[in-house]
């Protein structure tokens, strides 16, 4: 196994921190850590994008992660999803080449595993024994499935206002659960700059921790080697964000590398009633401050009414890129829904605001016919039935078991 993973370095104070450390911070300043490369021997040694061909997951593509010993690795499959081209809603909004990176095919049903794959490997291979993250759903589900596959000791603390049947998940896999209260964003960011500080906890937060989003930049080599190209825009569901700043990061390298000149435009979704990227978007500024209130929209994943550490990554992202932050309605979303179930694709609803902002981008004219887009589906329909059937109804015919009655549907149906 080659990695060519050099440092820890902090966006803060710039100081390099060892690759060996388990920590998840800056030591010196409190700054979030970034993982460099060596890409000048990439560069000389790399021979194609897939480090291990046939494989077909997140480590699939080893060389371009922190390194991480084989016996170390947790693995559920996690990764070579599929990418599904639409047959029906990209010719109606007049945007033929649009496309849907399916994650909601994960193991746990959403794309966090991609993330927690790669950070409870890496914790495990610096010898860590717990860990701690804080969730709105999908991540606490996913990090006490991984932990429960490699023996460790994973503690949850889940938003109140995540569906039942998330809470339950966490609890199915096994670790240790509280739900989680507060009224403002502001409190939980504090809560776990303390954690970091003063109890020495090894977190799993989405940035906080340097690793998870590393593993979302197989994002960006699985869908470069599914179309030969890199996409013309991709639209990513944000709540920290860290899946639109891997993929990101990701497309990055492969310019870097000389595999494409070009990195897509990145496009960062999230609620209109939550919308923080998009109001410092439209403001031209770098960072992001509170807005909205995150108990008034569906899209729980992606609810919250501000960034974490200001948002800096994100908005940096959407700006060297040429793309846009935007905000859906709740209509909007229920919509894209409906819209991804007749693409045969069940998506809760964090993951139609990717397709719901899609749409809104193709009617200002931010894309359009020539364009490859990407829509990521973040998470899989099941973890939000509720929302389900907000979406869609409930049937409202009955019939009973005999054939004149199946009889008399079928005239009706036709």
């Amino acid at each position: 196994m080659e990695s060519f993973a050099i440092s820890l370095v902090c966006d803060a104070c710039h100081r390099e921190v060892s690759l060996r450390e388990p920590i998840t911070t800056c030591p010196y300043c409190g700054g979030l850590l970034e993982v460099q490369y060596d890409y000048a021997a990439m560069k000389r040694h790399m021979k194609q994008v897939a480090s291990v061909p046939k494989l077909r997951s997140i480590w699939r593509y080893r060389d371009f992660l922190p390194p991480v010993a084989d016996e170390s690795i947790v693995t559920l499959g996690e990764g070579g999803t599929p990418l599904v081209r639409s047959q029906h809603l990209g010719k109606k909004i007049g945007v033929p080449h649009l496309y849907f990176k399916n994650d909601a095919m994960m193991p746990t049903g959403s794309f966090k595993d991609r993330g927690f794959s790669l950070a409870v490997s890496y914790a495990r291979d610096l010898k860590v024994k717990r860990g701690f993250t804080y969730s709105s759903g999908n991540a606490g589900a996913s990090f006490s499935a991984y932990s429960a596959r490699s023996g460790f000791q994973a503690l949850v603390c889940v938003e109140y206002v995540a569906s039942e049947t998330k809470k339950a998940m966490i609890n199915l896999y096994g670790a240790k659960v509280a739900v989680l209260e507060f009224d403002k964003f502001e409190e939980i960011s504090t809560m776990l700059e303390r954690a970091t500080k003063e109890l020495g906890l090894y977190q799993f937060v989405n940035f906080i921790n340097p690793i998870r989003h590393e593993a979302m930049k197989t994002y960006a080599y699985e869908i470069y080697e599914e179309l030969g190209s890199v996409p013309d825009a991709m639209f990513h569901p944000v709540g920290t964000g860290g899946g639109l700043w891997g993929a990101y990061k990701g497309y990055r390298e492969l310019e870097t590398l000389g595999v494409t000149d070009r990195v897509p435009r990145m496009f960062a979704v999230q609620p209109a009633v939550t919308a923080h990227f998009r109001e410092a978007f439209q403001k031209g500024l770098h960072e992001a401050g509170a807005y909205g209130d995150p108990k008034k929209t569906i899209a729980q994943s992606i609810a919250a009414d501000s960034p974490l550490q200001g948002g800096k990554r994100i908005l940096k992202a959407v700006y060297d890129s040429n793309g846009a932050a935007l905000g859906v309605s709740e209509e909007e979303i229920l919509e894209a829904m409906r819209d991804l179930a007749r693409e045969g694709i069940a998506g809760e609803p964090a993951s139609a605001a990717s397709v719901a902002a899609a749409k809104q981008a193709a009617r200002q004219g931010l894309i359009g016919e020539k364009d490859v887009v990407v829509c990521v589906i973040t998470g899989s329909g099941l973890k939000q039935p509720a929302a389900v059937e907000m979406a869609a109804g409930l049937p409202k015919e009955t019939i009973h078991a005999d054939f004149e009655s199946l009889k008399r549907l079928i005239e009706r149906s036709v």
